[in-house]
């Protein structure tokens, strides 16, 4: 089993000053780096203390100071590429260069970062339903750091739309939209399902909670066209028939399955 760290992301401009009040309280961390694009201090510590750390940080800094908390298996973010069918990504750890024909993706915050299953299985299902559906409009409903809508893209989607509620998941997904060269075909908006207005799309992927999707599956028909289909994760194995039941005419085209999470493509 590989080692965990913990990695702490602080959003400062005072880099020096938020360190010394760290030293300050006997909690300097052995790993750390500013990230000064994105206005970001990250402190790496050995996971073994982790309620000890977080204890002693969260009284040091203040709830808007932190910007996200997390496991991962390096002390400090370092550069990655990985591959999912004729996909190829590359995550930057600061500012390095893509290889051509990679889609670049900065992931300041963990979401959409393409390591969890669930967005893992999205893109599988992804690649394997593009060339049967063949859609020219998308639809990403939550889409993080848009690696979903920047996939569609690259696969021959013409038009996508890349919604998510929260503020920062949104400058993420525009600045990786902007770095691919992909502004003139997917549009970051904020939003939820109502982000659709009246457009139809060929194609849904909606990688959500299990209360999200739950709530909005049964919508989603309303801004398919005729025979368009969705792609639904962040669910487990075990709430596959719960999900389904919400939307019983759907008819299920593929799934996918990693570590007890479950991933399925439908059409209605």
């Amino acid at each position: 089993m590989k080692d965990q760290f913990l990695q702490v992301k602080v959003r400062t401009t005072d880099p020096e000053e938020v360190l010394a009040r760290i030293k300050k309280a006997g909690l300097s961390p052995p790993h750390r780096r500013y990230l000064s694009g994105e206005g970001l201090l990250v402190l790496g510590y050995p996971a073994e203390n982790l309620d000890e750390t977080l204890r002693g940080l969260s009284r040091v800094l203040s709830f808007e100071e932190v910007e996200e908390t997390g496991l991962a298996e390096t002390p400090l973010p370092e550069p990655e590429r990985f591959s999912v069918g004729p996909l190829r990504f590359f995550v930057p750890a600061e500012d390095e260069t893509p290889a051509p024909g990679e889609i670049y993706l900065r992931s300041t915050l963990s979401f959409g970062s393409g390591r969890h299953p669930t967005t893992r299985l999205c893109l599988r299902l992804l690649t394997e339903l593009f060339p049967e559906v063949a859609p020219e409009t998308v639809f990403d409903l939550g889409c993080g750091s848009g690696i979903l809508a920047l996939s569609a893209a690259r696969l021959g989607a013409q038009r996508v739309l890349a919604a998510d509620i929260d503020p920062r998941a949104v400058g993420e997904a525009r600045h990786n939209v902007e770095k691919n060269e992909l502004s003139g075909r997917i549009l970051v908006v904020r939003g939820s399902l109502d982000a659709a207005a009246l457009a139809r799309f060929d194609l849904v992927l909606a990688n959500l909670t299990i209360g999200t999707l739950s709530a909005l599956l049964p919508e989603i028909p309303g801004v398919l066209r005729p025979g368009g289909a969705v792609i639904v994760s962040g669910i487990s194995t075990g709430q596959r028939g719960e999900i389904l039941s919400t939307v019983p005419r759907a008819e299920v085209l593929r799934e996918e399955t990693e570590e007890g999470w479950l991933a399925l493509a439908l059409r209605f």
